[in-house]
């Protein structure tokens, strides 16, 4: 092959070129402090870090959807908690009436402070976590429970609004696949499945127990079936109090794979994107050395020609 001035010229420049190349990609690594910048630098590492950005955001929202499911839970509890005491406070006053010993005035004292528990009762039956009801199923902008008027001589009865059917779970994605319901069932809790029985309907029956009078006479001692409604209610309670733990240990449990997960995929996002500085600055170093050395090369190749002379 015959070798030109020509020819050595453009071997010069594309070599200076790709020289030059090779330090503008080095100079893009160190500014943007990764190793793959454009799919091309390494299509095989680009590949790996962007399934595994993807999981990394994906297990990212898993993470706000447990704190989500977390703060729900949290504030159910509470709820649930207040719950309990009112109708412990309610058993309280139903064994008081009880007795055949009370005249008038000592059973419409229990009867209003029966009421202002019924009325706390909705209060916490209708109550909301971040401008959102807690026990409305997937409505959680309508206010689950209605009414429960209170008047002399009997509690109106409460009815339920909220989601019912397949409206009545509120799911929260924690996993691939996985989906838990934070919602209790709260219109069986609260009102029965017939609309008329639940907290509010042994609150209601212990409330016209004790209003009940036998003209300037007491009425008949609050029933065993008013005692029996609140035990009931009461076990009912409980039994929700411990499936709020059971999700909330399962929601801990879950956040803490999570967190784990991430770890281990930021890990080896960084191992496969992160820069090595001393390895990049010393790459660099050898390039510019280089490239200085092909320059110093090339005028020495670039020599004046035969048409030099002739001209």
């Amino acid at each position: 092959m015959r070798i030109t001035n020509r020819v050595m010229n453009n071997n010069l420049l594309l070599n200076l070129n790709r020289g030059l190349t090779r330090l503008d990609r080095i100079n893009n690594q160190l500014g943007s402090k990764k190793q793959i910048n454009v799919p091309s630098d390494d299509p095989v590492k680009a590949g790996i870090i962007l399934r595994t950005s993807s999981s990394i955001r994906e297990t990212d929202q898993y993470l706000r959807n447990i704190g989500s499911a977390e703060s729900w839970l949290d504030s159910s509890d509470i709820v649930m908690k207040d719950v309990l005491a009112v109708l412990h406070r309610a058993k309280e006053l139903a064994v008081n009436g009880s007795s055949s010993h009370l005249d008038n005035t000592a059973r419409q004292a229990l009867a209003d402070e029966v009421s202002q528990l019924h009325s706390n009762l909705v209060q916490l039956a209708n109550s909301t976590h971040g401008g959102r009801y807690l026990f409305a199923g997937q409505r959680t902008d309508t206010e689950p429970f209605q009414g429960g008027d209170v008047s002399d001589t009997a509690i109106a009865p409460v009815i339920y609004h909220g989601g019912q059917g397949d409206e009545l779970e509120l799911n929260f994605a924690i996993g691939v696949g996985v989906e838990l319901d934070v919602n209790m069932d709260a219109r069986e809790l609260f009102v029965g499945s017939d609309g008329d029985g639940g907290i509010f309907g042994a609150l209601r029956d212990l409330y016209d127990d004790l209003v009940k009078t036998n003209g300037d006479d007491p009425g008949d001692p609050v029933s065993g079936d008013v005692l029996q409604d609140l035990d009931l209610a009461l076990d009912a309670v409980l039994q929700g109090v411990s499936k709020l733990g059971g999700k909330q240990n399962r929601v801990e449990l879950a956040k803490e794979r999570l967190l784990d997960l991430q770890l281990n995929l930021t890990k080896i996002l960084s191992e496969e994107q992160d820069l090595d500085y001393a390895e990049a600055i010393m790459e660099l170093k050898m390039e510019e050395f280089a490239y200085r050395t092909a320059l110093s090369v090339g005028a020495r190749i670039i020599q004046p020609s035969l048409v030099d002379f002739l001209r």
